[in-house]
């Protein structure tokens, strides 16, 4: 039987040629890339502001985010669209790949200094770095 069937199910996405999973328990969607609106004073990672089916979503640029270097989205480019308790926040990734299998006992936790990073994860001889999305605050301490 397939791992996605039995398993807890993480989208995989890329940054940079790096392999992201994020847990699909906090996706609500995956929109095409277009540029937001600019939001003046806002911290650096943030790419702007869009409606998303009525909710206002503010974009975090996914290369800043994860310390990568700047990249111009092209049509492989998505957003990721992420809830948390009733809020929705969005994060612009290179491209998404697929939905995966496998259980969080099988995240091997590492000593990343960022909080967004739970640990990695190798599955069919590729290196995941596991990350929750819903742990995103901006320079305020708040999810957006």
């Amino acid at each position: 039987m397939n791992d996605v069937l039995t398993k807890d199910q993480w989208i995989s996405f890329y940054i940079n040629d790096a392999a992201y999973a994020q847990s699909i328990t906090t996706l609500r969607e995956i929109v095409p890339y277009r540029p937001p609106a600019s939001v003046p004073g806002a911290p650096q990672e943030v790419e702007g502001i869009m409606n998303i089916r009525g909710d206002v979503v503010s974009v975090i640029n996914g290369r800043d985010l994860m310390n990568a270097p700047s990249h111009e989205p092209d049509d492989n480019s998505r957003i990721l669209i992420i809830e948390n308790e009733g809020s929705f926040i969005g994060f612009s990734v290179d491209r998404v790949s697929e939905i995966i299998g496998f259980n969080n006992d099988q995240i091997e936790a590492g000593h990343a200094e960022h909080n967004l990073i739970k640990g990695t994860v190798n599955l069919a001889n590729e290196l995941f770095i596991v990350i929750d999305l819903t742990q995103y605050q901006d320079a305020q301490g708040n999810y957006e």
